[in-house]
């Protein structure tokens, strides 16, 4: 199954209506599977003296914007996810045809949002960033989550930007030991600006995840909201391309050779040949044989001389002739 891949505008439409249209085509042309907003009611986020409270008002738009947004999204073939942190977000996610909502780690413990969210959306994505994997246990012990569920813990957190080294990747291969079955996705939050931005999910993909988030702003010289782990159109669709060509080299784990491992195999391997002629009749030693590519591999192939020697051609045997199975008795 290919991963999926979402953009994720987050607050970087900053309330303004044109900004979250254009950003909502942008994302389209990006080649994402997936388009995931944040839906601020700022009096659900936090009480009026926190530092950021202004922000969040400022980040309100009107039912009849994120109508329009949803139609773009929807129009351009791609899926509709929202961050949601009360039940009127949830109840408008469901107006506006979400086909999936996340949890932020700031509502890991609203229990209420939680169970409507696992009660209502098709898909339910879990932020685990900054939550202990006890934490986590409870969880879905808790909301009686099983592997079941259409649900994916979003491994990752911003920490403006999230430097290589703070990553932890391999922690995806212990996460799905902890919990078999659950669905992962990575949340790439690494620098915008440095070539991390392209080649940081690539590490994730042998991992085991099914989806990745990432960052997406018109232009990082604008600096948007949201922009220090974002990359601009053109570059998130270069990574989209990057992501499809190189998770085909993931392949199976089906250990059967594929035709194209078998026809290496006929060019490389040696076979048993003759050294010199051999009589019809005459008992094969081992100073008869030789191993050597041939240009053309002939019936059965023998690969080791012992599996020749003391055998008896039925046939003259020319030099440097494959010797197969089908000519010993």
């Amino acid at each position: 199954m290919s991963i999926e891949i979402i953009a994720e505008i987050a607050q970087g439409y900053e309330g303004n209506a044109t900004l979250a249209r254009l950003l909502a085509k942008a994302a389209v042309y990006s080649g994402a599977d997936a388009v995931k907003y944040q839906y601020i009611i700022a009096d659900e986020v936090c009480t009026p003296d926190y530092q950021y409270y202004k922000f969040f008002k400022k980040l309100e738009m009107s039912d009849e914007t994120w109508k329009e947004v949803a139609k773009i999204v929807k129009d351009g073939g791609k899926k509709l996810y929202f961050d949601v942190d009360d039940e009127y977000g949830l109840k408008m996610a469901l107006e506006l045809g979400a086909d999936g909502v996340k949890i932020h780690a700031t509502n890991f413990y609203n229990t209420d949002l939680v169970r409507a969210v696992l009660k209502a959306m098709p898909m339910v994505f879990i932020s685990i960033g900054g939550i202990s994997m006890e934490e986590l246990e409870a969880f879905l012990k808790f909301h009686d989550i099983s592997p079941g569920h259409q649900l994916c813990l979003m491994y990752g957190f911003q920490a403006e930007p999230t430097p290589v080294e703070a990553n932890n990747l391999v922690r995806i291969v212990a996460i799905k030991k902890r919990f078999p079955g659950f669905s992962l996705g990575f949340m790439d939050h690494s620098d915008g600006a440095s070539e991390d931005a392209q080649t940081l999910s690539l590490l994730a993909l042998p991992l085991g995840i099914d989806f990745l988030e990432k960052h997406i702003s018109l232009d990082r010289i604008l600096e948007i909201e949201d922009y220090i782990s974002a990359v601009t159109p053109a570059a998130f669709r270069e990574f989209v391309t990057r992501i499809r060509r190189l998770e085909t080299a993931l392949g199976t784990d089906n250990l059967e050779l594929t035709e194209v491992e078998k026809d290496y195999r006929e060019k490389v391997l040696k076979v048993v040949v003759a050294r010199e002629p051999l009589r019809k009749g005459e008992k094969i030693i081992s100073e008869s044989l030789a191993l050597k590519r041939v240009g053309s591999l002939n019936r059965t192939p023998i690969y080791r001389k012992e599996d020749a020697v003391g055998r008896t051609v039925i046939a003259d045997v020319l030099p440097n002739q494959q010797i197969t199975k089908e000519m010993l008795s």
